[in-house]
């Protein structure tokens, strides 16, 4: 059973809506975990489905909001070295959801909303085995990025792996990396600028882009239409400033010089105004 001993105090009315959906999940059969340290504003639910899948159910409370994390898992993933029993001591964390989706729910309208896609996401894996399962989501990680792909190949990037080039002028280049974290099924955004014929990535210029809050970027926390906006109006753009502005020009910038590492060793006549170690301005 999980406890209510909160560590980050959420409002009464809150509480009572968190409070209110625990009931609902578990008249449904949802289960809790029995060891989780949890508290009135993140609780863990269970179900369930096939020999090694289970319905995931996570809650977030806050003061205006609460976010649901839901979707199936395969649960041989879920069980440590030496724990067979770790689904049902300790649930299962967000980003290890095989198949997730998120939903925030700020009032009475969100709440039937929630309740449809939720049975919508419950009826549509029920009976998918282990492997089936682990097919749909590297299909829907696939498609993550070609979406990726369909951006950035009107800009002239190549595609390697999951990681895109262009060639700047003389001997540069532009590159925009898709890095998976260590710690979970979360990605990165990297941008950088380098030399050819050196080994370091991003010495000249290096920076991550992510949407507001999420650095690492959940890739099944946003809907298709979401995570297009975000390439659309925060990627492209930051790309297509690099590549249309002429490097001598584009070193003139705070936000490009500050992000110069090598101390201007890899050029003769660096493009990056500032030598940001020594702080002189040429």
């Amino acid at each position: 059973m999980q406890t209510a001993e909160s560590v980050k105090p959420i409002s009464g009315e809150m509480r009572a809506r968190m409070e209110q959906y625990r009931i609902q999940l578990l008249d449904a059969g949802m289960l809790e975990p029995t060891k989780i340290e949890s508290s009135d504003w993140h609780w863990l639910f269970y179900k369930p489905a096939t020999a090694l899948t289970a319905f995931v159910v996570n809650l977030h409370g806050s003061d205006c909001c609460i976010e649901v994390t839901y979707g199936y898992v395969s649960t041989a993933f879920t069980r440590m070295a030496g724990d067979k029993n770790a689904l049902i001591e300790r649930g299962v964390s967000d980003e290890d959801i095989t198949i997730r989706e998120k939903i925030v729910i700020r009032g009475k309208a969100d709440e039937e909303i929630a309740g449809c896609r939720i049975g919508e996401m419950y009826s549509r894996y029920l009976t998918t085995e282990k492997d089936d399962l682990l097919t749909c989501a590297k299909a829907k990680r696939k498609e993550f990025i070609q979406q990726i792909a369909a951006k950035l190949k009107p800009l002239g990037f190549k595609k390697r792996s999951n990681t895109w080039t262009r060639a700047l002028e003389l001997e540069y280049y532009l590159m925009f990396n898709v890095q998976k974290s260590d710690f979970s099924d979360e990605y990165y955004f990297n941008v950088y600028i380098g030399k050819n014929g050196t080994i370091d990535y991003g010495d000249c210029y290096y920076t991550r882009v992510f949407p507001d809050g999420m650095c690492p970027m959940d890739w099944q926390a946003l809907s298709q239409k979401e995570f297009d906006f975000f390439l659309e109006h925060t990627v492209v753009p930051a790309l297509h400033q690099i590549i249309n502005t002429p490097l001598i020009e584009l070193g003139k910038l705070p936000s490009i010089w500050s992000c110069c590492y090598c101390d201007r060793h890899k050029c003769e006549r660096c493009w990056v105004e500032k030598n940001l170690r020594e702080g002189k301005i040429n």
